[in-house]
């Protein structure tokens, strides 16, 4: 990692707020954004093909990734397809993209040695997809443009525009600068400059583009969007009057460091700007995606509209994440941490098998999911083979989890990526776990025939589990893992969103 810090500090800037600008309480100030999918879906890009729209987020170190999402309204949204089945990387922010009747995805693909950026491609958004093509060019946040002759650009982070193949899967020249950005005022607290998740949309006369600013993350009002337009790629870009179009102004507001935004058209002529926050006070459960209206003034230049038609839908959409593990929901509902083959897992009836590995749940195998619930509870059955462990997890990496499980016929705990065992030796190696989240504060129960349960004697706090305080671009993750050697069977998994904090009363 050594070469690759200096070059990630460089590209993201990251600096740590301190607890009190987490937790401050925010207002019930109202914007006019709507709250699209809750949980950890950053970076969106998104496209509309006639009345239909696309989009796909970052996935980090998540396989399968590059999860596609459709809709027919902009406010409901089903999974599609993985673009991404093996791990080559960090994924960071993509692009989707449709020319001449044919879709590419280009993203960075991040690891200890490298930053280059890739292309998939198929004929529909629903696959089957490529493997991925090195375009064998550094840079983070590639955006993808077309002059007014046809030819194909990737504009990328630091304004930075390089030459593309007619066919898209290859550079055809180095990158040269072509933007300098906006200056935002000084005295605003930021990360960093961090000119960065460019996207250009040609309307009329101009191209217009999207940029993210201030940093993804540290101070609530670090990240924004600035919009430049131009008649030609190369420049001059002019900056708007108006900008930024999308920003956090203060600690009391409910979304922070908003921005990295997409703008997208309805049929009707509609503009909306897609983009990512954080939730105050919930940072946990990452970036996730919003939607806010725009309209173009007489100027010409995008600014906030308050005449925009999206229904609000405070809570964003959810989905049903209790499975009976009836159908295969690998890459639509759970993910790997990183590296995964097809012999990691197989499905039985009403059964899921995870073969086992590592010592814990840094090490093993792990299948997570997102949620954007302040509140909730799971529970999962678990048949270990002899030297096989299981369990519940809350995931952030290998160095900060928090859960539940068997390690060595003792029913343990985790936290703060270390485990403690209780003197509570497990009289089977069939189990049921019970995990629960209570606005940040884990409590856990187990038992040996699903019906009598008891809890766990000790309970901890994860509030302080995100990007500010432990780096990475990821979120809390909830899940499942399996340690050890041979296998487990889990069957019958459950998840209910709370609504209420718990709180304690004297007996």
């Amino acid at each position: 990692m050594g070469n690759l810090i200096p070059k990630l500090l460089l590209l993201c800037c990251t600096l740590l707020p301190t607890l009190s600008e987490i937790h401050a309480e925010p207002t019930e100030r109202e914007g006019t954004e709507t709250l699209l999918l809750g949980g950890d879906y950053p970076d969106p890009s998104i496209i509309r093909d006639g009345d239909t729209y696309y989009m796909v987020h970052s996935s980090f170190e998540y396989t399968p990734g590059l999860l596609i999402f459709e809709s027919k309204n902009l406010i409901d949204w089903t999974p599609v397809t993985n673009a991404l089945h093996q791990y080559i990387g960090s994924i960071w922010a993509p692009d989707i993209v449709k020319h001449k009747n044919r879709w590419y995805i280009y993203f960075p693909a991040v690891t200890a040695e490298s930053i280059t950026n890739m292309v998939v491609w198929a004929d529909t958004p629903q696959g089957p997809w490529s493997e991925p093509i090195d375009l064998k060019i550094g840079g983070i946040d590639p955006g993808h443009a077309v002059d007014q002759n046809g030819n194909r650009f990737l504009m990328m982070n630091n304004g930075m525009l390089a030459p593309l193949a007619a066919d898209g899967l290859s550079v055809t020249g180095p990158a040269q600068k072509v933007y300098d950005g906006w200056i935002y005022p000084e005295e605003w607290n930021v990360e960093g400059f961090c000119l960065e998740g460019p996207k250009i949309k040609k309307i009329g006369k101009y191209y217009y583009m999207l940029s993210a600013e201030g940093g993804t993350a540290g101070p609530p009002t670090s990240h924004m969007v600035v919009v430049a337009r131009s008649e030609n790629l190369f420049g001059p870009w002019e900056n708007s009057p108006y900008n930024p179009l999308i920003h956090t102004y203060g600690n009391d507001e409910r979304w922070c460091s908003k921005g990295h935004g997409t703008l997208v058209d309805t049929p009707e002529g509609e503009w909306y700007v897609v983009y990512h926050a954080y939730e105050h006070g919930y940072y946990t459960l990452g970036r996730q995606t919003l939607i806010e209206p725009v309209e173009m003034n007489a100027e010409g230049w995008f600014i906030p509209s308050s005449n925009g038609k999206i229904v609000k839908k405070q809570n964003g959409q959810q989905r049903n994440l209790s499975d009976d593990f009836s159908s295969n929901r690998i890459g639509t509902q759970w993910r790997f941490y990183k590296t995964y083959s097809s012999s990691d897992f197989h499905y039985e009836p009403q059964a899921l098998v995870l073969r086992a590995r590592g010592s814990s749940p840094a090490d093993a195998t792990s299948l997570l999911f997102q949620t954007g619930d302040h509140a909730y509870e799971m529970e999962i059955e678990a048949m270990c083979s002899d030297k096989a462990s299981a369990g519940l997890i809350l995931f952030y990496n290998p160095e900060l989890y928090a859960g539940v499980g068997l390690h060595q016929d003792q029913i343990v705990f985790h936290l703060l990526g270390r485990s403690q065992t209780f003197d509570i030796p497990a009289t089977s190696r069939h189990l049921w776990f019970r995990l629960k989240n209570d606005c940040h504060i884990i409590s856990a129960w187990y038992s040996f025939d699903g019906k009598l349960w008891s809890k766990i004697p000790i309970a901890c706090e994860t509030s302080g589990y995100h990007h500010n305080m432990a780096e990475g671009f990821l979120s809390l993750q909830p899940g499942i893992y399996a340690a050890g050697e041979g296998t487990v069977t889990f069957r019958n998994f459950r998840y209910k969103k709370n609504r209420l904090i718990t709180y304690i009363t004297k007996p």
